[in-house]
């Protein structure tokens, strides 16, 4: 009887269970050409990977790290693009002005390139100071380096800087005449339609995507097959 006693105690030793049961989506997908060959390449020099599409499918916003591995000497970085237009005084873009500006947004060194010969243009960052984007102030602006075709390195730190009230940044391409004069001259700016970040990770809210192509900076001492693996975190 007493060993009994024991198992009936033993067996309610709770008041109650439940369980619940649920199905686990992936946040982040990536579309694309996820197994890319791109074939025979030359050492010291740079080569663009095929475009990767990040999509954020969750809820809520997220922040993600692109880390490559490789056994070569091979420095990668991912860049994505921004379309540039002139726009009108009530602040519409004015048709037939698109210009594509693509430029880094993880990496060790900010790169840029402008997909159209523009002569005699410049790209700078403007910060909103203040919190007033509408007093503009082009004394404020940091330029960034001449609007060229092929990529191009900047010294220019993390984007946006901490004085800015946004938390992105705003990219324009304007004449270097106006920069050189610190004149404001818009009917001939260019101006970003979406802010960029340029830093360690990037922030996709939810529902957004991100167009995403590798650049890899190849060593002038390399040779052979090389593989890199970029992990998506």
């Amino acid at each position: 009887m007493l060993i009994l006693g024991i198992s009936l105690v033993a067996a309610i030793s709770y008041y109650a269970l439940f369980s619940t049961s649920f199905t686990v989506l992936p946040a982040i997908t990536i579309t694309g050409e996820v197994d890319q060959n791109l074939g025979e390449v030359h050492s010291g020099g740079l080569v663009e990977g095929e475009e990767i599409v990040i999509s954020n499918d969750a809820p809520t916003k997220r922040t993600l790290t692109l880390e490559a591995e490789t056994e070569c000497d091979i420095e990668t970085s991912y860049a994505s693009v921004v379309d540039m237009n002139k726009k009108n005084s009530t602040w519409d873009i004015i048709p037939s002005t698109t210009v594509v500006l693509s430029y880094v947004v993880i990496g060790d060194e900010f790169k840029y390139k402008v997909d159209t010969e523009l002569e005699d243009y410049v790209v700078v960052y403007y910060p909103d100071i203040d919190g007033n984007p509408g007093a503009w102030n082009i004394e404020n602006a940091t330029l960034i380096g001449d609007a060229n075709m092929d990529w191009t390195s900047s010294d220019i730190g993390y984007l946006p800087e901490e004085v800015d009230w946004n938390d992105k940044a705003k990219l324009w391409l304007i004449p270097a005449e106006d920069w050189d004069n610190k004149a404001w001259n818009p009917t001939e700016w260019y101006f970003e339609n979406n802010l960029i970040t340029y830093d360690e990770t990037v922030t996709l809210d939810s529902e957004e995507s991100m167009i995403i192509t590798p650049l890899y900076e190849i060593g002038v001492g390399e040779s052979g097959v090389c593989t890199v693996t970029t992990t998506v975190a």
